[in-house]
């Protein structure tokens, strides 16, 4: 059974049509993936806050860098219209990777800290870019029955891939100055640990990047043509925030979907940044178990679950998927909510396997949903969307759950408004709102039924 599961990842398991794409792209993945771990917004978090001994509001900013710059999404989509999508990821590629080789050389310094953030910024910005163009190839290139299934084989690569490399920051991080003297290796004590194991992500990383060059967009000629045709003479096509606007206009489903959407997602943003300044706060851990929390776990309980809601997101609509996809979320929040006001840690772990059962699904979903809704010539502008309102979360949600979670005082003239923070109850106030977006997509299913219950509605 192991084998089998195993196989299944190969090329050979795959329909010949797809297969030499697949296997440049499974060749990216197992390359690029460590460099993204290294630019991970939770790892560097909880770099930010051990290492660099950053404040709350650099922490917050530093969690908040991938939905912060998703709100460049409607820019890389203007971008990107009517140009290779292959050649575009590429330098999104390098930019990435080059921002990942910055870090190496990031001092311990106060200077440092700002250039740590700057970095953690632009990442995210060319990551952006990367699955705005990514989502164009997958729906070219694999067919919608077997699209769930390809994009999940290499979302779980990269997932773990991404926990490994995590583990072996935390681990490397976590070592005394003693231990790394008898290795030899005295120069990277103090903290200095993660700079060698971000160097060698670099250089593993450009060999995807040439990896990622070879794959080929299935009907390309064409799709560019439409795409530049459309944008010389119909706005309705044109890659732009008011083709978006119109598109949020007359789909009145899409509308729905991404108003529900934006109700569970910003809870899981808000938490982001406050999960690492309450664990500092209720438990004293180190990086390994810190990081293992923030980001190893959720990472890597995808990988047992992906396949199960690959197969589920292949037989039904997303819409569906989520009515039923969202509550593994409200669960994940609840337990969270529940570990910190206890401070139990057993409890805590608990929650963060259960976040990575929703994450599973949420990746697939993430990616992949908004071809249930649109035309393959409209998909870059519904992504866009999607990734946008990402970005309008990224702007306010992790900021208002440090707001609300830590004490603080506003001061004007001779009045002054003090607040004692929530702590802990503001994660029963995020685990709240993940439900109520959980029964914004039920009420959805319930009213597009007969057209989505059956299965998707788009090739």
């Amino acid at each position: 059974m192991v084998r089998r599961f195993l196989g299944s990842f190969l090329p050979a398991s795959t329909d010949p049509m797809v297969r030499r794409n697949y296997r440049h792209e499974l060749t990216s993945v197992c390359c690029m993936s460590a460099a993204l771990a290294c630019a991970d917004a939770n790892v560097m978090g909880v770099l930010a806050e051990k290492a660099w001994l950053a404040g709350p509001v650099i922490i917050t900013v530093v969690v908040a860098s991938e939905p912060l710059a998703n709100i460049t999404s409607f820019l890389w989509t203007r971008l990107i219209h009517g140009r290779d999508r292959v050649r575009a990821t590429n330098l999104m590629q390098l930019g990435a990777v080059a921002c990942v080789g910055a870090l190496v050389a990031v001092p311990f310094s106060a200077a440092g800290v700002w250039m740590l953030l700057g970095l953690a910024l632009v990442a995210r910005v060319w990551l952006t870019g990367i699955i705005s163009a990514r989502t164009d190839l997958w729906r070219a290139n694999y067919p919608r029955q077997i699209r769930g299934r390809i994009t999940g084989r290499l979302t779980v690569l990269a997932t773990l891939i991404i926990a490994l490399t995590a583990l072996l920051i935390a681990t490397v991080m976590d070592l005394s100055p003693a231990a790394l003297a008898s290795a030899g290796l005295g120069a990277l004590a103090g903290g200095h640990a993660f700079r060698p194991v971000y160097a060698l992500a670099v250089i593993v990383a450009l060999f995807g990047v040439r990896a990622f060059s070879r794959v080929r967009w299935r009907g390309r000629a064409a799709h560019l043509k439409a795409e530049r045709a459309s944008r010389a003479g119909d706005e309705h096509h044109a890659a732009s925030p008011a083709a978006m606007l119109r598109v949020l206009r007359e789909d009145r489903d899409y509308r729905a979907f991404m108003s529900a959407q934006f109700v569970l997602g910003f809870p899981q943003i808000a938490a982001g940044p406050i999960f690492i300044l309450a664990l500092s706060d209720s438990f004293a851990l180190g990086y390994t178990q810190s990081i293992g929390l923030t980001r190893i776990i959720p990472v890597l309980v995808p990988v047992l679950v992906i396949p199960l809601w690959a197969r589920l997101l292949d037989r039904m609509h997303v819409i569906r998927f989520r009515a039923y996809h969202s509550w593994v979320f409200v669960l994940a929040n609840a337990l969270m909510a529940a570990a910190f006001l206890t401070q139990n840690l057993p409890l805590l772990y608990a929650s963060r396997i259960a976040l990575g059962v929703a994450l599973g699904g949420g990746l697939l979903a993430w990616n992949l949903g908004h071809h249930d809704f649109a035309r393959r010539d409209l998909a870059t502008i519904y992504m866009g969307i999607h990734v946008t309102l990402t970005g309008v979360r990224g702007v306010f949600a992790p900021f208002v759950g440090t707001l609300l979670y830590t004490p603080w005082v506003f001061a004007l003239a001779d009045q002054s408004l003090r607040f004692p923070g929530l702590g802990a109850w503001t994660f029963v106030l995020l685990a709240i709102a993940s439900a109520v977006g959980g029964l914004m997509f039920v009420a959805l299913y319930r009213r597009t039924r007969d057209r989505t219950g059956r299965g998707p509605v788009r090739d």
